[in-house]
Formats: C-alpha cells, sequence, structure tokens
C-alpha cells in the first residue's frame, strides 16, 4: 500500500497518510504517568475513552490517532506557533487530568508531548491494532458512542451497551420535554444498569454522558426546538474529591451554567443519606450547572426540616415490584417534598398505565418509563430530534 492511498483509524474515521504532508504533527506518551493512573485507566480501552474526551473537547478541529498508551495529534486547522499553543493547551488539560489539580504550572511539568514524523505513524500502522491500516472499502466513520467502543475492546460490563436517550414526558401537556442520556441495549425495552461496570469508570463514564447531552443540546438549539436534555451523574462521583473536580472541570469546559437546554439528575444517592449531605452535593456543582435535579434516597426523608438543597427539582422511581398503595405513597411524598422544595418533580420507572394514573393523579410533575409505550423507549439523539419536531416543539 502506497502513502498516497494508506489509510489509518481515527476518532474520525480513516484518514489518508498523504493529508499529514505539511501538517503539524505530535506525538503524546501517556506511559511515564499511567503510574499515576487507578487501575482502570490502565486499560487501553478505558484510557482511550477518558483521554478521547478531553482532547477533543480541548481540540475539536483536530486529528487524533491513538497508539497504545498514547495518540498522535494531527493539527489541521493553523500551524506554527498557533499549532503548538493548541498542542500545549491538549498537554496541560492531561496534566490536569493525570495529576488533579487545576492549577498546574505547567512549565515546572515535564511536556507529554513532542513534535513527530508522519513515519512514525506508517510504522504505527503496521504494528498497532489502535491505529492501523485499512482496506478502501471500510466505512468512513467509526463508531463514536463511547460505550459502544469500551465494548469493542473487550473491557467487561459493556457488551451490547450503548448511549441514548429516555424521553421524559409533562404530565400537563402529554408532550416528551425532556430527553435523558442513558445506557440502553437495543434488544431490551428501557434503559439498561450500569450495576456490571468497574465503580472506578463512573466518573469518566459520567463526562461521556454529560458530553453526549452536550450534543444534543446543541442539535435541539440548531433545529430551534424547545425541549432539555439531560444527563446523569453518580452521587459518588461528587462525593469523592477526584471525581467532583473532573466533573466540575468538564462542566466549566463546555460552559454548562450558560446553557439553557441542560439538565444535571444526580442519581445513586444512597439510602438514608441527610438532607444536608443532598445540599452539599448540589452545591458542588451549583456555580457550574443552572438547572439541577438530585434524586430522595428515601419515602421518609424530613426535607422540610432541612432547608433549601439548591436544586431545581427532586425525583424518585418506582420499584420494580409497586402495588398500588406504594405507589400513591412514594408519589404523594415526591409531590410534598417538590412543595417544600418549591422545585418540579420526576417519577421514572413508571411501568404500566394504572401507575402512571396514580402518579398522574397525585400531581407529578414530570414521568418516564414503559407506561408510554414505544413512545417511552430509549433511542437515538436523532430520534429525539425527529420526535422533537414531530410534536410540534418549535422554539419561538
Amino acid at each position: 500500500m502506497t502513502a498516497a492511498t494508506e489509510q489509518v483509524w481515527s476518532v474520525d474515521g480513516t484518514f489518508d497518510m498523504a493529508e499529514l504532508a505539511g501538517r503539524p504533527l505530535y506525538r503524546f506518551d501517556l506511559a511515564a504517568v499511567l503510574h499515576r493512573c487507578e487501575g482502570g485507566l490502565r486499560n487501553p480501552g478505558r484510557l482511550r475513552l477518558v483521554c478521547e474526551e478531553r482532547v477533543l473537547r480541548q481540540a475539536p478541529d483536530e486529528l487524533v490517532l491513538f497508539q497504545d498508551c498514547g495518540f498522535f495529534l494531527v493539527v489541521r486547522s493553523c500551524s506554527g506557533t498557533a499549532a503548538d499553543a493548541i498542542a500545549q493547551s491538549v498537554n496541560l488539560a492531561l496534566l490536569k487530568l493525570f495529576f488533579g489539580s487545576d492549577s498546574l504550572a505547567a512549565e515546572k511539568l515535564a511536556p507529554l508531548f513532542r513534535a513527530a514524523d508522519p513515519a512514525e505513524i506508517r510504522i504505527a500502522g503496521r504494528n498497532a491494532a489502535a491505529i492501523r491500516p485499512v482496506p478502501a472499502p471500510v466505512i468512513a466513520r467509526v463508531e463514536t458512542d463511547p460505550l459502544a467502543r469500551l465494548a469493542a475492546s473487550g473491557v467487561p460490563g459493556y457488551e451490547g451497551l450503548r448511549l441514548g436517550f429516555l424521553p421524559v414526558y409533562d404530565l400537563r401537556r402529554g408532550t416528551a420535554s425532556t430527553y435523558l442520556c442513558t445506557p440502553y441495549r437495543a434488544d431490551v425495552e428501557g434503559p439498561a444498569s450500569l450495576e456490571a461496570v468497574d465503580p472506578k469508570d463512573r466518573p469518566s463514564l459520567d463526562e461521556a454522558m454529560l458530553e453526549h447531552s452536550l450534543k444534543l443540546t446543541s442539535d435541539i438549539a440548531a433545529a430551534h426546538l424547545t425541549a432539555a436534555a439531560a444527563t446523569p451523574v453518580s452521587f459518588e462521583t461528587l462525593a469523592s474529591p477526584r471525581g467532583r473536580r473532573l466533573y466540575q472541570l468538564a462542566l466549566k469546559s463546555a460552559d454548562a451554567v450558560a446553557n439553557p437546554f441542560l439538565v444535571i439528575k444526580i442519581e445513586g444517592v444512597p439510602a438514608g443519606t441527610p438532607a444536608a449531605r443532598l445540599a452539599e452535593i448540589v452545591a458542588t456543582i451549583r456555580p457550574f450547572a443552572k438547572r439541577i435535579f438530585v434524586q430522595l434516597p428515601g419515602a421518609d426523608m424530613r426535607l422540610n426540616e432541612a432547608g433549601q438543597l439548591g436544586a431545581i427539582g427532586v425525583f424518585a422511581a418506582l420499584p420494580q415490584e409497586c402495588g398500588p398503595s406504594s405507589a400513591l405513597a412514594l408519589a404523594r411524598m415526591l409531590v410534598r417534598s417538590a412543595e417544600m422544595q418549591r422545585a418540579c418533580c420526576y417519577m421514572e420507572n413508571v411501568r404500566s398505565p394504572a401507575a402512571l394514573a396514580i402518579v398522574r393523579d397525585a400531581g407529578v410533575r414530570l414521568a418516564s418509563g414503559a407506561a408510554f409505550g414505544r413512545a417511552g423507549h430509549c433511542g437515538t439523539a436523532r430520534d429525539a430530534i425527529a420526535a422533537l419536531a414531530k410534536a410540534g416543539v418549535r422554539a419561538a
């Protein structure tokens, strides 16, 4: 295969080697800092997911070619000192990721990158699985779903998982007003659980779901529609110093506080968590996001004695096996809690028409689940935009 026709895998799809001519090229080597990572990040699949999200946030117009525990950055938008500046911004973002500080003095740390030669990529293409020659008839774009990439790399717990969007219905208007980013399986109705994945992966998955949701908000704005994209974040991510720092940085980098279409949903709250602790967790991201929903950890929670949580919404999930009386009690608790907080209330996992009637009659405002039939199932971002357009939810 000649240099003119040789192609390699990249995050954007296939790329002709001939297009490298004259473009600034940098090699990022992460081997020197991997010893600082948690064990999960030493897996190539997990490492690629985390780094890819970080790099593409800093350099969305450039090309990233992954290989083992490093990657090549091809700068296509500029050259000279401007290209060096882009490489340095990626370098700083990765140093913050690995060393966990928002106030790094980059000049005091050895850079992770150096200028590279295109010949290095051709050699890597013959010897590495992540960057390899591909024949011409291949589909021009690789799968960009982060869960699908992890499954393809052989990481346990991700087989068959995809990221999609679950419609959340406004029970007063009878239309889907919000789309919640969630993992799902194509052959199974409703959201899929993340219980099988390594808990150490959750912070990076929360970031991936945030990125996925932000893309949907861009699509919503471009289509002149009125709806929200909600993204989940684990209570444990925000409770741990490292996870919280990474998520705050992701929100800040995306300017999420200025995004009118984005909702953050804090989930996985342990049973018995006191209201004061919930308020502390909400406060960790309030400077970076305006619209926050938080899960209530139990039916006996006394929010009237806890002051304001600082969230615009509270939610709960109907248990898998939940009789009419239990469903009614939970729905009434949720409505009372929302009233005390002057917030909106949302009930998820509403599985039947009977349960939906109970939830609606109790005064719950938002709901999702199998009770909505096919219209309540997970779909792609494209499905969400199509459904919104069909419903006629155009912005004024």
